[in-house]
């Protein structure tokens, strides 16, 4: 069963309100230091099958290479799908032509499987002169997990001489990261360690260090220029990618998506905690569409382990369904509340209290590791909330591209499923230090005459509108009968809406915000907030939201669909979709529009955000917030209230 840690309504859509105050006003322990209880720990791990690294051995007389690897629990014979990639392909995807099933008679923790890539010789499978020069072995693993009933899947590589003498190889990457008019970083894991290059135009950048993780830095490039580059590892090289650098022309487009852990139907929508079909054709399609970068709000993954390797794992099978079209433009990654790397002790309940892991000799928090699995900007980032918590580095940040500041925001840091008992954060709660961080880049973002937009992007929506309610009264800061904490204990959250109200205050105000991106409920849809919006369960509004901003959902990257739930705005959503989808966001100088793609490759939503008729702003930089829906759209969706109720204590049901 793939269960899932999402807290209810009134948690997960409080703090989808996305919200905190200072902590002499938060109750209990919260943002407080972790009090860990003197309970014994359990393990959970529902995605981790495969366990540690495939190792594999090539015999050079036979042709023929050896995978051994190891599975949780006893698994029946694997199947591994093993082929070559078409050089002439700009997006390399893997040609799997051949398949072997292990020789196992009974179910087994150890697996060994035999693959002949000695058959890639002769005219009739060699589609990359591998008879001559050898090549990349891709080759997938397939298991079949009883307590899922259902298979899943491993991918990997393997390169070899065209003697059949195995050299190192790329596993993971090239990714081209932290793109700007003049610099760019790549990025890329090797199977052993090598060192690393990156040669453009005849200059050559390298790391003295050898690594199985090589990070190259790459400037002196000029604006709004396509480079090609070379990867050499040990000197010898791999492949040639291409990039672009920023432009100073403010004409560029932009993809942003949201929700890719592991969907319904079986597949490659549950491969390793990913949806990698709907991810990697998202991709893909982005990539084709023109798009220059790609931000990405959260829940990448199942996650929800207890288990270091595990969430790793995950992360490296999201970042494989990615990798394809990452050679060639920038990925930008939040977290996300399934981002959760998790110490759970047992009370005797389902789920028991759960606290992010800490930082320490032994473990790391789920905010190290994703920082140190993604290459995101570090040159801006609040403190550390409190002691024990973990840092921001490379999951809060922003990028500048063209006329354009992008700032990511942190909606599931140091999370704890109790945190007014217990210490930590509550999910989606952002906490003095971010908030204080995220007021200093929007000011600092407003004073700059060269920035004319501003996006930004986190997880949980400040505004839901459906698959995170329960009822409406935790609007007004909640009804106190269902304001719970550990063991039924009556908690006030009136100060979430307090938050709520004064992080949009920020955003509202700033007058170059054109658009809000949050995922979490996994559906589009599209409103537009201002000071006539309805914010509360009374129906009042707030006179203080000064700007009209859009807020935009989009959670339609691979997870299990939601519908649309009565809010006191829905009167003010402008479009709800339920289905599986991207957006693609143009910016053409003032000008910025949406358009938005259904996994059928139909136009659902398509409108003008901002049409770039100056304001009369003091500083005369801002344009008017303009949103002019455009009548292309090809699906019309009508949807009803659904109310998923509450189960147990504090905790949403499995399945949802």
């Amino acid at each position: 069963m793939n269960r899932m840690y999402i807290m209810v309504g009134y948690i997960a859509t409080l703090v989808l309100a996305i919200l905190t105050a200072p902590v002499c006003a938060q109750p209990g322990n919260l943002g407080h230091n972790p009090i860990y209880p003197e309970l014994p720990q359990k393990e959970y791990t529902p995605d981790y099958f495969l366990v540690g690294e495939v190792d594999i051995v090539v015999d050079e007389t036979t042709k023929k290479a050896t995978l051994e690897f190891d599975t949780l629990q006893p698994a029946s014979a694997a199947k591994v799908y093993y082929g070559l990639y078409i050089p002439e392909q700009d997006i390399k995807v893997p040609q799997y032509r051949r398949s072997v099933i292990e020789d196992l008679v009974e179910g087994s923790t150890s697996h060994s499987v035999e693959i002949n890539i000695g058959k890639f010789e002769g005219a009739r499978y060699d589609i990359c002169n591998f008879s001559e020069n050898g090549g990349v072995i891709c080759y997938r693993i397939e298991l079949f997990n009883p307590d899922l009933a259902s298979s899943v899947f491993y991918d990997g590589g393997f390169m070899v001489e065209g003697d059949y003498s195995i050299v190192p190889c790329i596993i993971e990457g090239p990714f081209v990261d932290l793109v700007n008019e003049n610099s760019a970083v790549i990025s890329w894991e090797t199977d052993v360690t090598t060192t690393a290059s990156v040669e453009i135009e005849g200059r050559s950048y390298s790391n003295s260090e050898s690594d199985t993780h090589h990070e190259i830095a790459i400037t002196g490039l000029s604006p709004g220029t396509k480079y090609e580059y070379d990867v050499l590892i040990s000197g010898i090289h791999y492949q040639t990618y291409h990039f672009k650098t920023a432009p100073t022309n403010p004409r560029f487009e932009f993809a942003i998506m949201s929700d890719s852990r592991a969907g319904v139907g079986g597949g490659e929508r549950g491969f390793a905690g990913v949806n990698y079909h709907k991810l990697s054709q998202f991709s893909i399609d982005a990539y084709n569409n023109g798009a220059d970068f790609i931000l990405f709000g959260g829940d990448l993954v199942n996650g929800y382990t207890t288990n270091m390797d595990d969430y790793r794992m995950q992360l490296k099978a999201w970042k494989d369904a990615t990798e394809q079209i990452g050679c060639y433009i920038p990925i930008y990654e939040a977290m996300g509340n399934h981002e959760a790397l998790v110490d759970v002790y047992d009370d005797g309940s389902s789920y028991g209290i759960e606290f992010d892991k800490h930082d320490n000799d032994i473990t790391k928090s789920a905010e190290t590791i994703f920082a140190e699995e993604f290459v995101n900007p570090a040159n801006s980032f609040p403190d550390p909330e409190n002691t024990s918590a973990p840092g921001y580095e490379e999951n809060v940040y922003y990028i500048d591209y063209g006329n354009t500041r992008v700032i990511a925001f942190n909606t599931n840091y140091w999370w704890c499923n109790y945190p007014e008992d217990f210490g930590g954060n509550l999910e989606g709660y952002v906490m003095d230090n971010q908030l204080a961080w995220i007021e200093n880049v929007l000011d600092d973002a407003k004073n700059d005459p060269t920035i004319e937009h501003i996006f930004m992007f986190a997880h949980e929506p400040a505004f839901p509108n459906g698959g995170h309610l329960h009822d409406a009264q935790w609007y007004n800061g909640g009804d106190p009968a269902q304001n719970k904490g550990y063991n039924n204990t009556q908690i006030d959250r009136t100060h979430v809406i307090e938050r709520r109200d004064e992080l949009w205050e920020l955003i509202s105000q700033n007058g170059k915000v054109v658009a809000v991106f949050f995922g979490d409920e996994h559906n589009y849809n599209r409103m537009n907030l201002n000071s006539e919006t309805p914010v509360y369960l009374n129906g009042s509004t707030n006179s203080n939201f000064t700007n009209p901003v859009c807020q935009i959902i989009t959670g339609g990257a691979g997870a299990p669909f939601y519908a649309q739930q009565e809010t006191p705005w829905s009167d003010d959503v402008e479009f709800f979709y339920p289905s599986k989808h991207y957006c693609l966001v143009s910016v053409d100088g003032g000008i910025v529009s949406l358009k938005v793609v259904s996994d059928s490759g139909e136009i659902v939503d398509e409108c003008v955000l901002k049409d770039g008729t100056p304001t009369n702003e003091a500083n005369g930089t801002t344009t008017e917030l303009f949103v002019e829906v455009i009548p292309a759209i090809s699906i019309t969706v009508e949807t009803s209230a659904l109310d998923f109720g509450m189960i147990g204590a504090g905790l949403k049901s499995s399945t949802q």
